[in-house]
């Protein structure tokens, strides 16, 4: 903060702050997919491919930032769990087999779509309880949701990451 005229910081709303963080977080994210190789994006590794992780990340953010709930999601990981069966009865739009391209551009427009809709939402949005299947009664505050979410990405970050050492 040295150096910085104080009538240049501006005070951060905390749906600016929320926005801010879910774009540098899948930033980082996207820039750890495109160091790999499209030949090796649909290959396993540490258990999932860079594809799954991709589409993972990008279901999650839709049903935890945007709370879709279409039924097309076929890559949350829990697939062997009840509350899931009805989350997947339509065809997933993308699956990890398709082009390495597609699917980061899947990852970009659901990543926009959320820093948008954080940014622009109101406070009585982000208060509240959401559906979070990991939390003990199944929801959560919104707010912890998406905080936990943040991090859900930086450990998926983390995960491709050790796949590449792993296949070095």
């Amino acid at each position: 903060m040295t150096g910085l005229p104080t009538s240049s910081l501006q005070p951060t709303s905390l749906q600016h702050f929320l926005a801010e963080q879910y774009t540098a977080e899948l930033q980082a994210f996207r820039s750890m997919l495109d160091s790999v190789p499209a030949e090796a994006f649909a290959a396993a590794g540490l258990g999932h491919s860079p594809a799954w992780h991709a589409l993972h990340i990008a279901e999650w953010v839709r049903l935890t930032v945007l709370q879709d709930r279409t039924p097309n999601y076929h890559h949350l990981g829990w697939e062997d769990k009840p509350w899931v069966g009805p989350m997947g009865t339509e065809a997933a739009p993308l699956n990890e087999q398709a082009d390495k391209t597609a699917i980061l551009a899947q990852l970009d427009s659901v990543g926009a779509e959320a820093a948008a809709y954080l940014a622009a939402a109101s406070d009585a949005e982000m208060q509240g309880m959401t559906f979070s299947p990991s939390a003990p009664t199944g929801e959560r505050p919104r707010l912890a949701a998406l905080g936990l979410h943040v991090r859900h990405i930086a450990y998926h970050r983390g995960q491709v990451a050790l796949s590449r050492k792993e296949q070095e």
